[in-house]
Protein backbone atom coordinates (compact mmCIF):
# COMPACT_ATOMS: atom_id res chain seq x y z
CA UNK A 1 0.00 0.00 0.00
CA UNK A 2 1.29 3.62 -1.24
CA UNK A 3 2.05 5.98 1.37
CA UNK A 4 -1.02 8.20 0.12
CA UNK A 5 -3.30 5.23 0.73
CA UNK A 6 -2.07 4.53 4.12
CA UNK A 7 -2.49 8.53 4.72
CA UNK A 8 -5.96 9.02 2.88
CA UNK A 9 -7.91 6.07 3.03
CA UNK A 10 -6.97 3.70 0.04
CA UNK A 11 -7.36 0.13 0.33
CA UNK A 12 -8.65 -1.15 3.80
CA UNK A 13 -10.31 1.30 5.73
CA UNK A 14 -8.97 2.12 9.25
CA UNK A 15 -11.41 1.91 11.61
CA UNK A 16 -9.89 5.48 13.49
CA UNK A 17 -10.65 7.44 10.10
CA UNK A 18 -13.27 10.13 10.26
CA UNK A 19 -14.87 10.94 7.72
CA UNK A 20 -15.09 14.59 5.99
CA UNK A 21 -17.10 16.91 8.68
CA UNK A 22 -17.55 19.63 5.83
CA UNK A 23 -15.52 21.93 8.30
CA UNK A 24 -16.21 26.02 7.46
CA UNK A 25 -13.21 27.72 5.83
CA UNK A 26 -11.87 31.33 4.30
CA UNK A 27 -10.35 31.35 0.74
CA UNK A 28 -7.54 33.35 0.97
CA UNK A 29 -4.60 34.28 -1.02
CA UNK A 30 -2.20 34.87 1.84
CA UNK A 31 0.65 33.42 3.33
CA UNK A 32 1.23 31.41 6.61
CA UNK A 33 3.24 33.22 8.92
CA UNK A 34 6.97 32.64 8.17
CA UNK A 35 8.41 31.16 11.37
CA UNK A 36 5.55 29.21 11.61
CA UNK A 37 5.43 27.67 8.25
CA UNK A 38 9.27 26.81 9.27
CA UNK A 39 8.38 25.36 12.53
CA UNK A 40 5.87 22.81 10.94
CA UNK A 41 8.15 21.70 8.59
CA UNK A 42 11.19 21.17 11.05
CA UNK A 43 8.68 19.48 13.28
CA UNK A 44 7.96 16.93 10.60
CA UNK A 45 11.81 16.44 9.68
CA UNK A 46 12.80 16.24 12.95
CA UNK A 47 9.90 13.64 14.24
CA UNK A 48 10.62 11.41 10.54
CA UNK A 49 15.12 11.59 11.03
CA UNK A 50 15.74 11.88 7.63
CA UNK A 51 12.96 9.15 6.38
CA UNK A 52 11.31 11.41 3.30
CA UNK A 53 8.16 9.28 3.18
CA UNK A 54 7.64 9.11 6.82
CA UNK A 55 8.21 13.01 6.64
CA UNK A 56 4.77 13.37 4.76
CA UNK A 57 2.99 11.06 7.12
CA UNK A 58 4.23 13.56 9.72
CA UNK A 59 3.38 16.84 8.02
CA UNK A 60 -0.17 15.30 7.31
CA UNK A 61 -0.25 14.66 10.87
CA UNK A 62 0.75 18.36 11.57
CA UNK A 63 -1.30 19.61 9.13
CA UNK A 64 -4.81 17.44 10.75
CA UNK A 65 -4.38 19.78 13.93
CA UNK A 66 -4.55 22.96 11.56
CA UNK A 67 -8.10 24.61 10.49
CA UNK A 68 -9.00 24.43 6.88
CA UNK A 69 -8.05 28.04 6.96
CA UNK A 70 -4.51 27.46 8.36
CA UNK A 71 -4.46 24.64 5.90
CA UNK A 72 -4.77 26.89 2.75
CA UNK A 73 -2.63 29.67 4.44
CA UNK A 74 0.37 27.03 4.83
CA UNK A 75 0.00 25.87 1.31
CA UNK A 76 0.32 29.16 -0.07
CA UNK A 77 3.88 29.74 1.44
CA UNK A 78 4.73 26.31 0.52
CA UNK A 79 4.16 27.32 -3.17
CA UNK A 80 5.21 30.80 -2.71
CA UNK A 81 9.02 28.83 -1.70
CA UNK A 82 8.93 26.36 -4.34
CA UNK A 83 8.59 29.06 -6.87
CA UNK A 84 11.04 31.27 -5.66
CA UNK A 85 13.22 28.55 -5.90
CA UNK A 86 12.52 28.24 -9.93
CA UNK A 87 15.87 29.13 -10.99
CA UNK A 88 18.15 27.98 -13.88
CA UNK A 89 20.94 27.76 -11.60
CA UNK A 90 19.01 25.24 -8.97
CA UNK A 91 18.23 22.97 -11.90
CA UNK A 92 20.97 22.95 -13.77
CA UNK A 93 22.94 22.02 -10.35
CA UNK A 94 20.45 19.06 -10.05
CA UNK A 95 20.61 18.24 -13.31
CA UNK A 96 24.13 17.61 -13.32
CA UNK A 97 23.78 15.49 -9.86
CA UNK A 98 20.70 13.60 -11.14
CA UNK A 99 22.21 12.43 -14.83
CA UNK A 100 19.23 14.78 -16.28
CA UNK A 101 16.36 16.58 -14.40
CA UNK A 102 12.68 16.62 -16.12
CA UNK A 103 10.49 19.30 -15.39
CA UNK A 104 8.42 17.18 -13.39
CA UNK A 105 11.09 16.12 -11.21
CA UNK A 106 12.42 19.24 -10.74
CA UNK A 107 9.11 20.56 -9.32
CA UNK A 108 9.31 17.62 -7.11
CA UNK A 109 13.25 18.32 -6.18
CA UNK A 110 12.32 22.21 -4.99
CA UNK A 111 9.37 20.26 -2.93
CA UNK A 112 12.52 18.25 -1.47
CA UNK A 113 14.45 20.83 -0.80
CA UNK A 114 11.83 23.19 1.14
CA UNK A 115 11.57 20.04 3.13
CA UNK A 116 15.22 19.78 4.36
CA UNK A 117 14.24 22.94 6.68
CA UNK A 118 14.42 26.98 6.43
CA UNK A 119 18.56 27.46 6.93
CA UNK A 120 19.38 24.08 3.83
CA UNK A 121 16.17 25.99 1.74
CA UNK A 122 18.13 29.22 1.89
CA UNK A 123 21.65 27.93 1.20
CA UNK A 124 20.76 26.26 -1.28
CA UNK A 125 18.85 28.67 -3.06
CA UNK A 126 21.26 31.40 -3.01
CA UNK A 127 24.27 28.91 -3.69
CA UNK A 128 23.35 25.82 -5.48
CA UNK A 129 26.74 24.17 -5.50
CA UNK A 130 26.44 24.35 -2.06
CA UNK A 131 24.67 21.12 -2.94
CA UNK A 132 28.10 19.50 -3.06
CA UNK A 133 28.34 18.64 0.89
CA UNK A 134 24.82 16.77 1.01
CA UNK A 135 25.41 13.15 0.74
CA UNK A 136 25.54 11.52 -2.79
CA UNK A 137 23.18 9.14 -1.69
CA UNK A 138 20.72 10.64 0.20
CA UNK A 139 20.25 13.50 -3.04
CA UNK A 140 20.73 10.47 -5.73
CA UNK A 141 18.88 8.02 -4.32
CA UNK A 142 15.57 10.30 -2.58
CA UNK A 143 12.08 10.00 -4.02
CA UNK A 144 11.47 13.92 -4.03
CA UNK A 145 8.05 13.50 -4.45
CA UNK A 146 5.02 13.87 -2.38
CA UNK A 147 5.37 16.44 0.48
CA UNK A 148 3.27 18.58 -2.18
CA UNK A 149 0.14 16.46 -2.31
CA UNK A 150 -0.19 16.75 1.23
CA UNK A 151 -1.74 20.38 2.10
CA UNK A 152 -4.87 19.51 -0.66
CA UNK A 153 -5.69 15.86 0.39
CA UNK A 154 -5.70 16.83 3.95
CA UNK A 155 -7.67 19.65 3.45
CA UNK A 156 -10.47 17.33 1.45
CA UNK A 157 -10.18 14.87 4.08
CA UNK A 158 -11.59 17.62 6.63
CA UNK A 159 -13.85 19.57 4.50
CA UNK A 160 -15.17 16.85 1.62
CA UNK A 161 -13.68 19.67 -0.97
CA UNK A 162 -11.08 20.38 -3.04
CA UNK A 163 -8.84 22.99 -1.78
CA UNK A 164 -9.32 26.38 -3.58
CA UNK A 165 -5.98 27.92 -5.03
CA UNK A 166 -6.10 31.57 -4.51
CA UNK A 167 -2.10 32.27 -4.45
CA UNK A 168 -0.76 32.70 -7.71
CA UNK A 169 2.71 30.76 -7.34
CA UNK A 170 5.94 32.08 -9.53
CA UNK A 171 5.98 30.10 -12.98
CA UNK A 172 8.78 32.54 -14.66
CA UNK A 173 11.80 30.24 -14.40
CA UNK A 174 14.48 32.84 -13.51
CA UNK A 175 18.27 33.34 -13.71
CA UNK A 176 20.69 32.71 -16.61
CA UNK A 177 19.72 30.12 -18.82
CA UNK A 178 21.75 27.22 -19.84
CA UNK A 179 22.11 24.50 -22.43
CA UNK A 180 22.54 20.81 -22.00
CA UNK A 181 25.19 20.46 -25.05
CA UNK A 182 27.91 22.16 -24.62
CA UNK A 183 30.06 23.63 -21.36
CA UNK A 184 27.49 26.11 -19.49
CA UNK A 185 26.68 23.35 -16.84
CA UNK A 186 30.48 22.61 -16.38
CA UNK A 187 31.56 26.17 -16.12
CA UNK A 188 28.42 27.04 -13.88
CA UNK A 189 29.77 24.73 -11.67
CA UNK A 190 32.75 22.82 -11.73
CA UNK A 191 32.96 21.62 -8.45
CA UNK A 192 29.40 19.85 -8.82
CA UNK A 193 30.52 18.85 -12.38
CA UNK A 194 33.99 17.17 -11.22
CA UNK A 195 32.20 15.34 -8.44
CA UNK A 196 28.94 14.10 -10.59
CA UNK A 197 30.23 14.33 -14.32
CA UNK A 198 29.86 10.59 -14.84
CA UNK A 199 25.67 11.16 -14.17
CA UNK A 200 25.54 13.28 -17.20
Amino acid sequence: MGIFDKLFGGGKKNKNTHSPNNLPFTVSGELMDDDQFWKIIQKTKDNSHGNFEQQQEELAAQLKKLTPSDIILFDNRFSYYRGAAYSWELWGAIYIIHGGCSDDSFNDFREWVIAQGRDFYQKTIKNPESLINVDKDEIENADWEGLGYIPPNVFKELTGQEMPNAFMENREITGIEWKEEGDDLKRMFPELYAKYSGNT
